[in-house]
């Protein structure tokens, strides 16, 4: 009968607790501001990519591809070189993408990006040619099928070109505008602006080698300038963190015609798909 009553005794204690932390908002609600603002970061990230039997390439020329990920949107990949590797991707429709690939053996990802089907995943390792050019010749040839159970699969996660984490500065300052914010509309509105306002345009940086294609959110958060991918990948890994479907489009700038450009294309529930470019905003 002890028993029972002793049982009864620490239920209500426990149901009590719990009803206290929901009347206080949570445990988080009791951390200090910064505190809860890395937790609401930390929580945004809803996909973070991972591998399923990758090791880091250690040896030179060692590469391998992990095609496990296509009902995700993604595949992962390593390469360890002293020459430049690209990746050639050719997607189900025969559209090439061609990425840059860290050739120090880090895990690196890339998206699915053309829908569902059979992808060919192609490693190229840069040579030299008879004359002295540039020349890329082939090192792995793989496949993935991609079966996303939605298109927006590949534009949600971090990859090797919009990169970030939980730990992220551009994640923290999104969980920061964004808090208590649920319409994505007014979320993409205050990361446009948030962009806007921290950046400023460099052209010089377009003519910087170490610059490369891959960009680093948060580097170009703290650097406070940059080109139009600059600001591109910038708005996208902050609103991915967030939960809003963002692709990164390359084309030519309406204001400007002949001019390459990139910006924002990102997905609401209300609105579609629909074009944000913080570059010209």
């Amino acid at each position: 009968m002890n028993k029972k009553r002793s049982a009864i005794l620490s239920g209500w204690i426990t149901l009590c607790v719990l009803c206290a932390l929901y009347i206080s908002g949570g445990p988080e609600a009791n951390l200090p501001e910064g505190d809860q603002l890395r937790a609401a970061s930390v929580s945004a990230i809803r996909y973070l990519p991972v591998y399923s039997y990758l090791t880091r390439a250690e040896a030179y020329n060692s590469y391998a591809v992990d095609t496990a990920h296509g009902s995700e949107g993604y595949i992962a990949l390593t390469a360890k070189s002293s020459e430049p590797i690209k990746l050639k991707l050719i997607s189900p429709g025969g559209v090439e993408r061609i990425y840059n690939v860290p050739s120090t053996g880090e895990v690196a990802y890339y998206p699915l990006s053309d829908g569902n089907g059979l992808y060919s995943v192609q490693l190229l390792r840069r040579t030299e040619g008879a004359d002295g050019s540039d020349l890329y010749s082939r090192v792995l040839l793989e496949s993935c099928e991609a079966a996303l159970p939605d298109e927006f699969q590949p534009y949600m996660r971090p990859s090797t070109y919009v990169w970030f984490t939980g730990y992220s500065e551009c994640v923290r300052e999104a969980a920061r505008l964004c808090a208590g914010e649920s319409d994505d509309n007014v979320k993409a509105s205050l990361i446009g602006r948030y962009v806007c306002d921290k950046l400023r345009y460099d052209s010089s940086l377009s003519y910087r080698e170490d610059q490369g294609f891959i960009r680093d959110p948060d580097a170009i958060l703290a650097r406070g300038t940059g080109t139009c991918l600059d600001y591109a990948v910038l708005s996208a890994a902050m609103l991915r963190s967030q939960g809003i479907p963002t692709k990164v489009v390359y084309g030519e700038a309406r204001q400007a015609t002949g001019s390459s450009h990139a910006w924002n294309m990102v997905y609401s529930s209300s609105r579609g798909w629909f074009r944000l470019d913080t570059t010209f905003a």
